[in-house]
């Protein structure tokens, strides 16, 4: 294990090189153009070193990409390179059970940003006390450049994982991931472990936990008329709005995890017009599904409480919450005594931003999540990781693929 984290951190400057490489890559989740950029990049490393990848063709966002390396796969080439002793005998258990270990390993990251395009002049690339900053760097374009260099090591066969591994690469991730969810969800029922690469809570901690969430539209018809020389005609949407939002915030049961957010207010024409229009956009989180199916029902029963007014409800729960079960206390566990063979004392927190770790674990799919390199401000022009950080996640990530 020692060799291999010197081997990652020998691999230190073509790794910072690799990433600085990416973040130059621009790759908003608008901009089906440059996601795909992107992800030829990602497709070309892939074939690189010796599997093919895939692509999944989408219309409105960037292609989603993946590639996977068979259990058979990753132990070949140890006789060429002359290496025997205990991998042989490993080899010969495998035989005599029938084969290598079985079972799939999925490793979950996105190409896409929240960065606009144009984000590198306000916060150009640049390394400064340890940290390297720029658009999408923690978020998650460093986690995209430690699985190019893993996928490097499993060529060359410095590590060698009992089961098979698919590096999914979605493209939609921070606007919902309504185009990706049915190929991740398909993807975890097929695999028995899923790592996500997310950054990590202060200090490194994983995810362990995830609130789920959902983003409402509540939209309210009333009718204009002069507010000055006929107010009494009028329907005041804005007025109903108002009432709406605080019977909403009643939903509210932050003693249960759950809160109930108005986000966005818009309504009215003009200022001596009686608001023939208004809405509101409501952000919902929460622990549990039970908990997420409340809101959702008392949202969709809103009623006007205006005569003549109308209210319409859009809007979905998009991720379920990451609960931490039993089999996912059990995964973290292995991993916390992988990451001690490296000098890392790995913790573990909840989150309440979302995640496709989400979806994986709502199949019933032990998931880590926050796998990725520690950093800060991520979504903001100040976005760093830490570059330390960077070559002992990576490390940590090739460890897991090979131990569990």
């Amino acid at each position: 294990m020692s060799d291999l984290l010197a081997r990652v951190r020998a691999d230190r400057d073509p790794l910072l090189k690799t990433l600085e490489k990416l973040v130059l890559l621009e790759s908003p989740s608008s901009s089906k153009t440059l996601v795909d950029d992107l992800g030829r990049i990602v497709s070309e490393n892939l074939a690189q070193c010796g599997v093919q990848a895939t692509t999944e063709r989408r219309s409105s966002v960037g292609d989603i990409v993946w590639g996977e390396w068979p259990a058979e796969i990753t132990r070949q080439g140890d006789k060429e390179r002359g290496r025997q002793g205990d991998r042989e005998t490993r080899r010969e258990g495998d035989k005599e059970q029938g084969g290598p270990s079985q079972g799939r390993i999925l490793v979950l990251c996105h190409l896409d940003t929240v960065h606009p395009a144009g984000s590198l002049e306000r916060n150009p690339i640049r390394r400064d006390a340890g940290r390297l900053y720029g658009p999408g760097v923690c978020d998650m374009k460093a986690s995209v450049a430690a699985t190019m260099f893993v996928q490097r090591y499993l060529q060359q066969g410095a590590i060698r994982p009992g089961k098979a591994v698919r590096f999914l690469y979605t493209t939609d991730e921070e606007i919902g991931s309504f185009e990706s969810r049915q190929i991740i969800e398909a993807f975890a029922r097929d695999s028995d472990i899923a790592l996500v690469l997310e950054p990590p809570l202060a200090g490194g901690e994983l995810k362990l936990s995830r609130k789920g969430s959902g983003v409402f539209r509540i939209r309210v018809r009333g009718r204009a008329s002069h507010a000055g020389a006929a107010p009494e005609k009028g329907i005041n949407a804005i007025l109903e709005l108002s009432g709406q939002i605080c019977r909403i915030q009643e939903l509210e049961n932050r003693g249960a995890g759950t809160t109930v957010s108005v986000t966005l207010v818009h309504g009215g024409t003009a200022e001596n017009v009686i608001p023939e229009s208004a809405e509101a956009t409501i952000d919902v989180r929460f622990l549990t599904i039970e908990e997420g199916a409340r809101v959702e029902s008392a949202l969709r029963m809103l009623s006007p409480t205006i005569a003549g007014a109308q209210i319409g409800v859009e809007g979905q729960l998009d991720r379920p919450p990451m609960e931490h079960g039993p089999r996912a206390r059990e995964l973290f566990e292995r991993a916390r005594q992988v990451a001690s063979e490296i000098g890392l004392d790995l913790q573990g927190g909840s989150s309440g931003g979302g995640s496709d770790g989400s979806f994986t674990a709502a199949q019933g799919v032990p998931t880590l999540d926050g796998l990725g390199v520690e950093g800060g401000g991520a979504h903001s022009p100040d976005e760093y990781i830490l570059i330390d950080s960077l070559s002992t996640r990576t490390a940590l990530l090739a460890l897991l693929l090979e131990r569990l």
